[in-house]
């Protein structure tokens, strides 16, 4: 080993580091499985899981000799830096081991969490050295490049020590295990080198230097931040050469850019398969901070984009064999449509991705809620025709660009803290050429409260059939109530294409015509666009 590859696998170890089984005194042993039958003591330690890919095709191009060396060179890479960073092993498996990193006895302060992220970087480092002599190999070459990939989580579990027969062994099990393992398979998935939990990264006080951040959803359905290691800060007053962490670095960036090769890399247009199918949500970029809704599409979650800005909302749909792909499409085709329009009364799409299973759109964040929540009773005149413009431009928009909403309604215009109104929730919008009958035999999509009667009949549809639905909003803004009502769905149907357009209490009397034209049974006799609405109300002084 040259002498700076060597000086990285010693020169970073601090010399406070000590066993962990240190801790534990003499224990009677069961030989049958050996384990301590001292009762296994709850620790607070920071938990490793490293895991060799692409082991198996290697081993199965040796020669018997060369696999000899190459599974002793493996167990030297995956145990050596660990043990001499003060982790004891508690599994080890031929491409893969778990390590325990607990607190000296004589440590001034906790520092698990520092020689964990510590190890795990130069871990990265050594497995790196391993695989560019088995590429150099001409019979080699040809095979897929070694990867390691690293999970690390300080948290509380059972630790005990196993028996003579595996000296300087622990048995370690619990949650803060099993987080190490996923994170293990979440750096697997995004092609990191290095995943960790943010409060480990925390506990390690700036030891360690982060990349990118995500949340990992949990089988109770909470969520850890994850955030990416791609390198080692030096301590304070360290004497180590700046080119000691540049190594470190560029050892981190090759694994990952290894991994991105041998997989394919990620695709924008079509969701990366996870490792783990199992997997729970995963979404790179964000911090989740909670879960705001279900939608019949979606989950909806609040998150925060990690570049200082306001929340984010976040709707991710599940992808696997059981998800209906007609949904699929029209929540992916959401953003390619919203994508197109930049108007303040619209809802600002910043992007949409996969990951892992999911496809997901982040949107902007409405902390005052929608309309429907201010619509229990009348609206005072004024905001009622300024949210009716409003709606009128934001819908000018969206036909501009020949997107028409199919599904405007109260629960769909979100309020701005600024007084402010857009339009948001998409799902059903289509290009003006769709049926509305096309997600199903038969089936209508929309409100039935709020449905044109082209809607109500299963014809084709456009723009107006949005001028006809704020027609039906903007009586129930004026007067509190909505103009139909049955008992029924199909009843309620019938009343949109044969009853005529309801009628304004005298106080409005004056916008009864405007009224007509929006909910005209024929569309042949409204308003030809949004725009034409707004001009109409500006000539009439409204």
């Amino acid at each position: 080993m040259p002498c700076e590859e060597a000086e990285l696998s010693t020169e970073f170890v601090p010399t406070e580091a000590a066993p962990l089984a240190s801790g534990f005194g003499a224990s009677a042993l069961d030989p049958d499985d050996g384990r301590s039958s001292q009762w296994p003591t709850t620790t607070v330690a920071t938990f490793l899981y490293a895991r060799l890919h692409n082991f198996a095709a290697a081993c199965q191009a040796m020669s018997a000799t060369e696999l000899t060396s190459f599974v002793n060179d493996v167990r030297h890479v995956l145990s050596d830096v660990i043990t001499k960073l003060g982790g004891e092993i508690a599994q080890r498996r031929p491409d893969s081991v778990l390590a325990v990193f607990s607190n000296a006895p004589d440590a001034r302060k906790p520092d698990h969490a520092q020689r964990g992220l510590h190890a795990a970087i130069l871990v990265v480092h050594e497995a790196v050295q391993l695989a560019n002599r088995v590429a150099a190999q001409p019979h080699l070459a040809e095979l897929p490049p070694l990867t390691l990939a690293v999970g690390v989580h300080l948290g509380a579990a059972e630790v005990a020590p196993r028996t003579t027969g595996a000296k300087g062994m622990v048995h370690a099990l619990g949650e803060a295990v099993e987080l190490a393992r996923l994170l293990e398979v979440t750096a697997t998935d995004l092609h990191w080198s290095i995943a960790t939990s943010a409060a480990t990264n925390l506990a390690a006080a700036g030891r360690a230097e982060k990349g990118r951040i995500g949340s990992l959803g949990l089988p109770d359905d909470s969520f850890i931040d994850i955030v990416e290691i791609t390198g080692l800060l030096p301590r304070k007053g360290s004497r180590t050469p700046p080119r000691m962490f540049e190594l470190l670095r560029e050892a981190i960036a090759a694994n990952q850019q290894w991994r991105k090769r041998s997989t394919g890399g990620a695709s924008t247009t079509s969701p990366p398969a996870p490792a783990h199918p199992g997997s729970h949500l995963l979404v790179e970029g964000y911090r989740v901070l909670r879960k705001i809704g279900e939608g019949g599409m979606a989950s909806i979650f609040l998150a925060d984009a990690g570049d200082g800005g306001p929340p984010q909302v976040l709707k991710v749909m599940r992808m696997d064999k059981d998800a209906d792909t007609d949904v699929l499409q029209r929540f992916i085709q959401e953003f390619a449509l919203l994508a197109q329009v930049k108007h303040p009364n619209v809802a600002h799409i910043f992007r949409q991705d996969f990951s892992l299973g999911h496809a997901y759109i982040a949107m902007e964040y409405f902390p005052a809620g929608d309309l429907a929540v201010r619509l229990s009773r009348p609206l005072d005149p004024r905001t009622a025709i300024d949210y009716l413009k409003q709606t009128a431009a934001g819908l000018g928009a969206i036909h501009s660009v020949g997107i028409v909403h199919r599904d405007l309604k109260p629960d769909n215009l979100m309020l701005r803290q600024d007084g402010s109104l857009a339009l948001a929730d998409f799902g059903v919008a289509k290009q003006v050429s769709m049926l509305i009958t096309d997600t199903g035999d038969g089936d209508i999509v929309g409100t039935p409260y709020y449905l044109s009667p082209e809607q109500a009949l299963g014809q084709q549809v456009d723009a107006r059939c949005d001028l006809y639905s704020l027609g039906v909003l903007t009586f129930e803004m004026l007067t509190g109530g909505k103009p139909y009502h049955a008992a029924s769905a199909q009843d309620l149907l019938n009343k949109h294409v044969n009853d005529p357009v309801p009628v304004l209490p005298a106080q409005h009397e004056h916008l009864q015509p405007v009224l007509n034209r929006m909910m005209a049974k024929d569309r042949e006799q409204r308003y030809p666009s949004a725009q034409a609405l707004l001009d109409d109300l500006a000539q009439r002084g409204i």
